[in-house]
């Protein structure tokens, strides 16, 4: 107690100023003895009397900086951050020149405080110094932004309410990655559970569960035909729930490490999974697959050569019935770090992924990018507290864009990965899609047909898909905006046409769901029923035929050059709206201008004829706008 008396005496004749440092060589013989026994002390590990032998030296000498970082070495050292806390600042705020490292540690722990309004504050204003010019600045200039990022993260953050799946799905096991199709009926996610009832050993296996109407999961089951007794998962379902690609590591037909295989979903039974091939596998390590909706671009992680870090995002395409060489996603995506689980919503514009080499909340975070023409936008963070200061796993996002599926051990305190599920916040939303669901049958049997069915574009006058209805007369594809033809054509057939406009303003587009009824061909005249021309269109109150008629048109014309035997008759229909007499008038000019058209088109007058119904034949009900538009049609019957 007399040494700090007589070391404070000492202090308050030689004082200096505020603004200037206090060197060891300045302090009074004491004090310079008791800082001395410091160090000894530090050096036995004796941190206890170290610090109270720096603390009497500081109180008489304030600014005697070499003691204070002395002391917050200790304080760190026994991870006491709360008491280095004020003499960071001290030190930050006096020092003469700026010691960088006192600045990027007192930042260190104001950020692990929450205090991120001065951790912004210290770094700016070490940045404001020399120091800016020289090669550390431009970490330091990272971590600002980094602190920048995470102050508005977390004074800003998104909705989100996260609940588990019902014990049908998550088990006492880890659950995770869940995958759904379009319709969501289905869900294949993986289960990591142990291989017999004692064993210490888990394997992880895909399963699969049935989604009902009321939103409740049937209990998963194993999908016994892609299962091993090694590993799976890591997977992606296709839209249609056709296909599952997954993940499978060291097999004996591996190129090298994990590689990715595919099955299909034949007769309700999955294929025996065959290795994607060189094209995609090397002797790195290729998994996390995610399948565009059109099964044309395939996206998944890779340590392979030629990336941008240490794993980088890839895709390859579809070309006839081969995949193209691996090309890597680019520098907005990938970064010096790792980057992966991919997921490419069905608009096949969003892409959702995990990095750690993006600016986040700390660890992998999940991020957003959209396609815009050919370049990926620089991906966003998706906010807190979807993201967190840990490891956040692959989000997967329902076809309408309006709920995200991911894995968590948050609600069992760590013990292990359940599935959760939350409404996904209007920022990171996908863009609208739905999808269309056909059956095609023959319409006197019903017994299902496998035929062709085109998705033709009218506004860009181009054919967007073409696909084939499977054993079951069934086929799904994925529909963004817009105004589609839809065409079903199988030899031996009569065509079926459906119109599918969808507005581009729509939030949640409602899905389409047609049976279509073929009518064999035959020499039976009496015996064909009129078929529809839903994408024969004419200005409002005109018979002026619109331009976006012309597949239709040409549909007609194939089909009648390809049966030269038989003869139609148009017949035009509208609804109840005006005079009848009018309606029948119109409906007559309308059949015609079809007529004309065909006669333009190279088909003979003599195969050929029209009429007019007006109104008297309707099929809805015209009490509603949907079935006036229904009644409002252009049809054609075979008539030798």
């Amino acid at each position: 107690m007399r040494l700090v008396s007589l070391c404070f005496l000492f202090f308050t004749i030689f004082q200096v100023s505020a603004q200037e440092a206090t060197e060891l060589s300045t302090l009074n013989k004491k004090c310079q003895k008791k800082y001395s026994k410091a160090l000894k002390h530090i050096k036995s590990k004796n941190y206890e009397k170290a610090t109270k032998d720096i603390q009497a030296v500081l109180k008489p000498y304030p600014h005697f900086h070499e003691g204070r970082k002395k002391l917050v070495s200790i304080y760190l050292k026994l991870n006491k951050d709360s008491l280095a806390l004020p003499h960071l600042k001290i030190i930050a705020d006096q020092e003469p020149t700026p010691d960088p490292k006192v600045f990027m540690t007192l930042v260190d722990i104001l950020e692990n405080e929450g205090d991120y309004s001065s951790a912004i504050s210290y770094t700016e204003k070490l940045l404001s110094t020399k120091f800016s010019k020289s090669k550390g600045a431009l970490k330091v200039k990272q971590r600002l932004k980094v602190l920048q990022f995470r102050h508005h993260a977390y004074s800003n953050p998104v909705p989100f309410n996260p609940t588990p799946l019902s014990a049908n799905v998550n088990t006492i096991y880890s659950e995770s990655l869940p995958a759904l199709n379009a319709d969501g009926s289905i869900m294949v996610y993986t289960s990591l559970q142990p291989i017999s009832e004692n064993s210490q050993r888990k394997q992880e296996d895909l399963y699969m569960t049935q989604i009902k109407n009321d939103g409740t999961f049937t209990k998963g089951k194993s999908i016994v035909e892609l299962n091993t007794f090694e590993n799976e998962g890591a997977h992606t379902f296709s839209q249609d729930g056709k296909i599952i690609i997954f993940t499978a590591c060291n097999r004996r037909d591996s190129y090298g490490g994990c590689d990715l295989y595919i099955s299909f979903n034949k007769n309700g039974r999955w294929s025996e999974p065959q290795n994607m091939g060189p094209n995609i596998n090397s002797r790195y390590s290729e998994k996390q697959p995610s399948l565009s909706a059109d099964k044309k671009t395939l996206f998944f992680t890779s340590t392979r050569k030629g990336g941008k870090g240490k794993e980088d995002i890839w895709k390859v395409l579809l070309i006839g019935n081969k995949w193209s060489e691996p090309v890597n996603l680019g520098p907005t995506i990938n970064t010096a770090e790792n980057e992966g689980s991919p997921f490419i919503h069905p608009d096949n514009k969003t892409l959702y992924f995990r990095s750690d080499g993006h600016i986040g909340l700390g660890g992998y975070d999940l991020f957003i990018t959209r396609k815009e023409n050919a370049d990926w936008s620089t991906p966003n963070n998706l906010g807190y507290p979807i993201n967190s200061t840990g490891n956040d796993g692959a989000i997967f996002v329902d076809l309408q864009g309006q709920y995200a599926y991911y894995t968590s051990d948050k609600f069992n305190n760590g013990a292990h990965l359940d599935i959760l599920k939350f409404k996904i916040p209007e920022s990171i939303k996908p863009l609208p899609v739905s999808y269309l669901k056909i059956n095609v049958a023959d319409i006197e049997s019903h017994f299902p047909l496998q035929a062709n069915i085109e998705i033709f574009d009218l506004n860009d006058n181009k054919s967007s898909s073409n696909i084939q209805s499977d054993q079951n007369g069934s086929a799904l594809l994925i529909l963004q905006p817009g105004n589609f033809a839809v065409n079903v054509v199988k030899d031996g057939y009569f065509f079926y046409s459906e119109n599918i406009n969808i507005d581009k303003q729509s939030n949640i587009i409602e899905p389409f769901v047609f049976e279509a009824l073929l009518q064999p061909i035959r020499k039976e005249v009496e015996k064909y029923k009129p078929i529809v021309l839903n994408n024969i269109f004419f200005e409002t109150g005109s018979s002026e035929l619109l331009d976006i008629s012309n597949n239709a048109i040409q549909n007609l014309v194939s089909l009648l050059n390809e049966q030269p035997e038989i003869s139609i008759q148009i017949i035009g229909h509208t609804d109840n709206v005006g005079d009848e007499e009018d309606n029948l008038i119109l409906s007559t000019k309308r059949a015609e201008a079809v007529y004309n058209k065909l006669i333009e088109n190279g088909i003979s007058k003599s195969r050929l004829s029209f009429i007019g119904k007006g109104e008297s034949e309707p099929i809805a009900s015209n009490d509603t706008p949907e079935g006036k538009k229904a009644n409002r049609r252009t049809a054609f019957i075979v008539t030798q």
